[in-house]
């Protein structure tokens, strides 16, 4: 008897399950040396054969799953700002959440940035460059709200310096993760510091570069 044909909805539905078992898998057992379709078969009781019906390859289930670790990434950043009407806040929260979630999530966190020799699988495909591209862009908005109204300093440009906060912020994560804090400054007592140093050199690469900062500008304008 032929296989009854899925239609759209059923058939997203039934990848986001096999995503789901394929991320509980990984994170579960330690990372992709552990995923293979054949053990995610086994362990959501599916045939051998199922996964393959939604996944050509393993490189394309990784290339699935590094685009919902950035999606995750991007939910934790909206919901950390969320509520907060100010955007400089906005900006501070969302830097804490990030580093909060990727030190407590490492493996889901580490997806975000394999570097695999995939033929190319990544860079083709639209919806993982989408959630790349989105999750970067909430820090990006961000700063460009703040810009705008004046609470953060226009002399960067918000693409600038949405990607030092994620410089900043992957660092502090990956050594963290890696344990290398040793000569006497815990990752808990660099959070705050590095989120406000990341914020101040917004303001003193405005002065630097012969604009006043925003905080000059605010009482300026108030005077």
């Amino acid at each position: 008897m032929a296989r009854k044909r899925q239609s759209p909805d059923e058939r997203s539905r039934k990848r986001e399950e096999i995503l789901d078992g394929a991320m509980a898998v990984f994170e579960k057992h330690g990372g992709l040396a552990a995923l293979s379709l054949r053990r995610l078969a086994t362990e959501m009781s599916l045939s051998y054969s199922a996964p393959y019906r939604y996944f050509a390859s393993k490189e394309e289930l990784v290339t699935a799953l590094r685009a919902r670790a950035y999606r995750w990434i991007e939910g934790v950043m909206l919901e950390a700002i969320d509520g907060l009407p100010q955007p400089d806040r906005q900006l501070e929260a969302l830097a804490a959440a990030y580093i909060r979630n990727g030190v407590e999530r490492p493996h889901r966190y580490a997806l975000m940035f394999f570097n695999l020799d995939d033929g190319g699988i990544a860079r083709r495909s639209i919806e993982f460059r989408a959630a790349k591209h989105d999750a970067l862009d909430v820090c990006t908005r961000v700063i460009t709200a703040g810009q705008a109204d004046g609470s953060l300093p226009a002399q960067i440009d918000p693409l600038t310096a949405s990607h030092l906060f994620w410089i900043g912020a992957h660092g502090l994560v990956s050594l963290q993760v890696a344990g290398q804090f040793e000569m006497g400054r815990s990752f808990d007592a660099l959070v705050p510091v590095l989120i406000q140093t990341l914020r101040t050199g917004m303001e003193h690469y405005a002065a630097a570069n012969g604009r006043p900062s925003a905080i000059k500008a605010r009482e300026e304008n108030h005077g």
